[in-house]
């Protein structure tokens, strides 16, 4: 899977759209690339612009991107903008596909869904689009999103860490890298739940404790005892309820005859209410005698109140018509002083007319004039405008008094300009402006020699000093060879002569059998002595065996490291061969690049062994010039329209004064602003008070006409009331009105009538009921006995039956809790040994990988991931140097340092820890580690896109110009596009080509590709 270009447009702090195309032009061609840019400018964001768009994920936040982590978290999207993209074109086995993803804000500022698609390349066709795209490209690519991230992102500050650490905090690193936390959350979760389980079985037991049963023999006491309550229960349920129905029975019937009493009370009351009740009586009877006469009362009173409102209305029109005659007058004395003629109401309107007809004609002639001038004001902005886009400062124009002055200055100002160019016309200048434009364009490009020539004399310098280094090197190794050369023949030579002295001995010492043989006062069968010395004490050899044992030792030690150094001086032969090539191809390049200096520099007529500084400055120069070219010819060009402005301003200047004139005339006779509208308005006013004073009369003779027809209606319903009276007898017309009530209260009487009937009916039929109770419970009643015996009785049967039944409840309750307690007994018991089997399980499973650290199983897992991954570390390791190889320390160097050790081959396999390398190995050492993880994670997957995270900091410049070599080295061989993300200077002048970020101002970010 190769990345061959991304592009993207306002992502984190990088505003705009942006493209870089790593399958073409410069990155592809260098393959070897560096990131570059000060912490904050957006070198992440290039990564988080590939995973975005396969994805839909960035490495700074833990889950798929929504939009609520847009809204919430601010980020991606670069602030105060609308819309974000990133797209990214990949290969995988020969074929090209698009990923887009998309988001946008609509007008409400609202997020709307984000848009993503995956097409092939080729042939346009949309394979996958919305959010399956992500599992398209998994699919496709054959990586998840954490297998692609480790797979193509090399963090080899981590695997740095890592190497260092001790086994507990090296596995939990492990498992940061390579995001196995569930191991560590398994053993975790195995030994909570056997600690849960363990607690489940304690309170269970405290449970079963807690549970009382009863003993068989209070079981039989407590049945014996229910069995013999059981057998009185009916004999005192009898007597209770007999005593219960006495002492009712008495109850009722001294509640009735209370009920009796009180009924008495009610008659009384009754009969007090009818009483009250005959006034009331004697008013709704005459109401409904008189209320026949009701519509003649009202018939005579509408009348009444038309007549008087007959007579309001006429004194409200007599005041109307008052008011409009002054109106009127008003209107005309404003015509009369507008003319400046008397006017009545007969000729005013036509007075009027006639001086409105003067003043429009004035009018319109005054805005003809000033539309003309305003046309010409405009046309004269026009041409400022034209000048405003040449570069120049000139106000528009508002007023001719403020605007001549300036026109003439800035006329002056232009002539100037052109007389300074020194040329006679444009076409001349355009053709010193052309030269100056090609001699700065080459100027570029001599200043972009110039700086590669240094950067390669640099280099060249670097290169023989490095050279230089690894000669001395090369000299020092050849000197502890020649010295360990001589060292081993003398070491040959005492190990020989100590072996022959060591046999010697040993011959001596094969005597020892017969010296044990040998008897005290008997001769020796050797030598004849009866004296044995060494019969039973051994004789003292001085055989040097440890001495042996160290020279051999030594001599080993030293043949190890000649074969080391050995191995040491074909590594620096082989390097000071790759440097000398290296020099080579350098000074080559040097020499063309001084040829095309030289042609430049003779074209342009300048020195290009001068300084750098000294160029530059030429080339500014140079701008300066074609700046001041560029003003001047835009004064030509401003020269040509300052002629129109002219013919502009004095046509303006013209139309406004004759417009001045017109309206000092139409002012003279007219100040106003609008006489169609003023004159107009007085018309109507006029017109409408004529119109309203007739209007009024003609209502004012209409009205007293009505009023005439009302007061003949009046008089004759009078004496039709008057009649009424004189035949029911009464005294007056109020006298009628009183008699008459309001039917609402009509109806109350009626109703209270109603109310009063009820009562006498409810009370008598309340009454005969009460005699017949009355009579049935004094029938029923034991009238042997008091209120107070009958209570007794009943109290005492009561009692002896709640005794009774108590005691019934508390011993069948008591046996029913026992049957309970049983049950639920049977119940913790069986469930107690279900827990016990599971934590059976759950104490096997804790005993292999359970802690509450989760170190146990996760330690577990790791290690056999380290295992895996020093494999792959050690295959790739071998391709940077054949000196080192990784190993896991064993159970008896763990109880002393649990570090990972290497084998240095260059010190006869020697096995050290790994805390013993220099910065610079640990650094190859860790970036075979991070390549190994990438290994791992790509599987079968081809990877040719490579991102190295840091790690160049620590470096020395030897050790890092070795990494920049492997990494040369890898990508040339593997044809693969590596990229070096660092802020590391020396790295950026190694490695020339660069995806450059700068900060930029308001906190965005500018992205450059150089070389």
């Amino acid at each position: 899977m190769k990345i061959l270009k991304i592009r993207f447009e306002n992502i984190h702090s990088l505003k705009g759209e942006h493209e870089i195309n790593f399958g073409e032009g410069i990155l592809a061609d260098a393959g070897l690339f560096a990131i570059t840019g000060p912490t904050g400018s957006g070198k992440s964001t290039l990564l988080d612009v590939i995973t975005l768009a396969l994805y839909n994920r960035i490495a700074r936040v833990d889950k798929n991107v929504s939009n609520s982590i847009l809204e919430d978290d601010g980020g991606i999207m670069t602030r105060n903008m609308k819309s974000c993209y990133a797209e990214v074109e990949y290969r995988v086995n020969g074929k090209d596909y698009r990923s887009h993803w998309s988001i946008e804000r609509n007008r409400n500022n609202n997020l709307n869904a984000r848009k993503q698609e995956l097409v092939e390349v080729a042939t346009g066709h949309i394979l996958e689009s919305g959010t399956k795209t992500p599992e398209k490209n998994n699919v496709i690519i054959g990586l998840s999103y954490e297998q692609f991230v480790k797979a193509m992102v090399l963090s080899q500050g981590e695997f740095s860490k890592l190497l260092r650490a001790p086994r507990n905090e090296r596995n939990k690193l492990l498992e940061d890298i390579t995001g196995a936390k569930s191991y560590r959350e398994i053993g975790k979760a195995v030994y909570f739940r056997y600690k849960s389980v363990e607690k489940k079985i304690e309170l269970k037991k405290a449970g079963l404790e807690g549970i009382e049963l009863l003993s068989p023999e209070v079981i039989t006491a407590k049945k014996n005892e229910l069995q013999s309550l059981s057998k009185t229960k009916p004999e005192i349920e009898k007597a209770y309820q007999i005593a219960a129905e006495k002492i009712k029975t008495r109850q009722e019937l001294q509640d009735t005859q209370k009920e009796q009493k009180q009924l008495e009370v009610d008659k009384a009351e009754l009969k007090k209410d009818i009483e009250i009740f005959k006034p009331f009586k004697v008013e709704l009877e005459n109401h409904e005698k008189l209320s026949k006469y009701a519509v003649n009362l009202r018939e005579f009173d509408l009348v009444v109140k038309e007549e008087n409102r007959l007579k309001e209305y006429i004194e409200g029109l007599q005041k109307s018509k008052e008011e409009v005659e002054a109106l009127q007058k008003t209107y005309l004395h404003k015509i009369s002083e507008l003319t400046f003629e008397a006017v009545d109401v007969e000729n005013a309107n036509s007075k009027l007319e006639a001086f409105r007809g003067k003043i429009a004609a004035l009018q319109n002639e005054e805005e003809k004039k000033i539309g003309e001038a305003n046309l010409y004001k405009s046309q004269l902005n026009n041409y400022v405008r034209k000048i405003k886009q040449l570069d120049f400062s000139l106000s528009n124009a508002d007023n001719p008094e403020q605007f001549k002055p300036q026109f003439i200055a800035f006329k002056k100002s232009v002539n100037e300009s052109i007389l300074n160019s020194g040329v006679g016309s444009i076409e001349a200048l355009n053709n010193t402006l052309e030269t100056a434009r090609h001699n700065h364009e080459k100027a570029g490009e001599l200043l972009t020699r110039k700086e590669q020539l240094l950067k390669i004399q640099t280099n060249i310098k670097v290169q023989n000093d490095k050279l230089k280094s690894v000669k001395e090197k090369l000299e020092q190794d050849n000197n502890a060879i020649t010295s360990q050369e001589k060292d081993i023949i003398d070491l040959k030579k005492d190990v020989e002569i100590l072996e022959k002295k060591l046999e010697q001995q040993r011959k001596h010492q094969s005597l020892e059998e017969y010296r044990q043989q040998l008897k005290p006062e008997e001769p020796c069968p050797l030598c004849g002595s009866i004296h044995h010395p060494y019969a039973s004490e051994e004789p003292y050899f001085d055989a040097k065996e440890e001495l042996l044992k160290q020279k051999k030792d030594s001599l080993k030690s030293k043949s190890d490291l000649l074969i080391a150094l050995n191995e040491k001086n074909k590594y620096h032969l082989k390097e000071i061969k790759s440097i000398a090539n290296d020099i080579e191809v350098l000074k080559k390049e040097e020499t063309i690049n001084i040829k095309v200096l030289s042609d430049l520099a003779e074209d342009l007529d300048w020195n290009y062994k001068e300084a750098l500084e000294t160029l530059q400055g030429n080339r500014m120069a140079l701008a300066n010039t074609i700046k001041q070219l560029e003003v001047s010819k835009n004064a030509f060009q401003a020269a040509e329209v300052l002629k129109d402005i002219g013919t502009s301003f004095n046509q303006w200047e013209n139309a406004l004064n004759e417009y001045l004139n017109l309206n000092k005339e139409r002012s003279s006779r007219y100040k106003g602003q609008d006489i169609n509208k003023e004159s107009n308005t007085l018309s109507t006013q006029l017109t409408q008070a004529v119109s309203n004073i007739s209007s009024l009369a003609k209502q004012l003779q209409e009205t007293n006409d009505k009023i005439k027809n009302t007061t003949s209606e009046k008089s004759k319903r009078e004496a039709d009331l008057k009649q009424i009276l004189v035949k029911e007898g009464l005294e007056s017309l109020e006298t009628l009105r009183k008699s008459i009530i309001q039917e609402d209260r009509a109806n109350k009487i009626r109703k209270r009538e109603n109310e009063l009937k009820e009562r006498h009916t409810s009370i008598s039929v309340k009454e005969s009921e009460l005699v017949r109770r009355i009579k049935e419970l004094t029938a029923k009643d034991d009238t042997k006995l008091s209120l107070e015996a009958l209570t007794s009785l009943f109290e005492e049967s009561k009692n002896h039956w709640d005794t009774l039944s108590v005691n019934i409840g508390k011993l069948t309750q008591s046996l029913e809790n026992d049957e309970n307690n049983k049950k639920r007994q049977q119940k913790v018991i069986d469930e107690l040994n279900l827990l016990k089997k599971d934590l059976a399980l759950w104490k096997s499973m804790n005993d292999l990988i359970g802690d509450a650290t989760g170190n146990k199983f996760s330690n577990f897992v790791q290690d056999l991931t380290l295992e895996q991954l020093i494999g792959f570390a050690n295959k790739r390791l071998s391709d940077f140097s054949d000196r080192y190889l990784l190993d896991i320390p064993t159970p008896e160097e763990a109880d002393k340092s649990d570090t990972l050790k290497v084998f240095d081959r260059y010190m006869g396999n020697a096995r050290r820890s790994v805390r013993t390398l220099s910065g610079g190995e640990t650094f190859l050492v860790s970036l075979a580690m991070a390549f190994a993880l990438s290994d791992i994670a790509a599987r079968n997957v081809k990877i040719e896109s490579l991102f190295i995270d840091e790690g160049f900091g620590t470096l020395d410049p030897e050790t890092l110009d070795q990494a920049i070599t492997i990494l040369e080295r890898m990508q040339s061989e593997g044809d693969k596009s590596v990229g070096v993300i660092s802020h590391v200077s020396a790295l950026k002048e190694r490695i020339t080509t660069q995806i450059k970020l700068e900060k930029g101002s308001l906190g965005y970010s500018i992205l450059e590709v150089v070389q």
